[in-house]
């Protein structure tokens, strides 16, 4: 449909289109800490006690090379904290798993919303997702370490490369699930694609986004700790690889309960307050 460039028309009408679209959106208030709230937050605790009570009658069952204590685990993480190598270690960890984080976000939201938005680009970057939705992490590790061999940047390649696909996939449906109709109502009332973009497009996405950089999150810490694993890379992975050879158990598991310490601090402290902020951003934009 051709725009019609009328200057009586308000350039800002796609924001009003949007706004018809939100269903009640604007109304809706702050989530505040409820009974419900609260409730969930104590059976949170009483599942880490009932884990914590299993660890400990499970260390009595089981060797100590197969099953440590909770006491033996923290004596291997305050001996690493206390020479500096776990903030050294984690820091490298972080370090990779951020960065190809980031670059997978910047390349996967504009590819999707060009995906889901022209069926020309569609059908070029379809081959490539595919590719990269099926094949196994250890081929990409394998190829990594043929062009850049046991480097940072190798791990950085692997995670961007097994990431991208989750993240893409999920922006572009959010793109497919934007009502045409409200595209075109806006073209009609002469909103430029820059406003279209701003004002329908984004605030559609954004739910999308949320969950796909949730997904990609997780697969980015495992990527980059296979990667470090198995490419030598300095890492809490690395470490990993070490502890195993020579049969430190408590340092295995120091570093898996780090690992899910970050991630839950990260979800918690990170990245539940940005999708907040997000949420009530587009809804007043709403």
């Amino acid at each position: 449909m051709t725009t019609i460039d009328d200057p009586r028309v308000d350039t800002d009408a796609a924001a009003g289109v949007a706004r018809a679209g939100s269903g009640g959106e604007q109304g809706r208030r702050s989530p505040r800490v409820t009974p419900r709230v609260l409730l969930r937050g104590l059976l949170f605790l009483l599942a880490l006690a009932g884990l914590y009570i299993a660890w400990l009658l499970g260390s009595h069952r089981f060797e100590a090379y197969i099953l440590p204590g909770p006491g033996p685990v923290w004596d291997s993480f305050t001996s690493m904290w206390s020479r500096g190598v776990w903030t050294e270690q984690v820091g490298s960890t972080l370090g990779h798993m951020f960065l190809a984080y980031g670059i997978t976000i910047v390349i996967g939201l504009p590819l999707g919303i060009l995906i889901g938005r022209f069926w020309v680009v569609e059908d070029l970057s379809r081959a490539l997702l595919i590719f990269l939705q099926t094949v196994p992490t250890v081929v990409l590790i394998a190829l990594a370490l043929i062009f850049v061999g046991t480097s940072a940047t190798g791990v950085v390649s692997v995670t961007v490369a097994s990431c991208l696909a989750y993240f893409t996939l999920n922006v572009i449906q959010g793109t497919k699930s934007i009502d045409g109709d409200l595209v075109e109502m806006a073209r009609t009332y002469g909103a430029s694609e820059l406003t279209i973009m701003r004002t329908i497009i984004l605030p559609s996405v954004v739910p999308f986004f949320l969950a796909g950089g949730r997904i990609t999150l997780g697969v980015a810490w495992q990527v980059t700790l296979f990667g470090e694993y198995l490419m030598g890379t300095p890492g809490v992975g690395f470490q990993i690889n070490a502890a195993i050879k020579l049969l430190d158990t408590a340092s295995v598991y120091a570093w898996g309960l780090s690992i899910v310490a970050l991630t839950i601090g990260f979800e918690y402290g990170v990245f539940r307050p940005v999708e907040a902020f997000l949420t009530r951003h587009m809804r007043r934009r709403g």
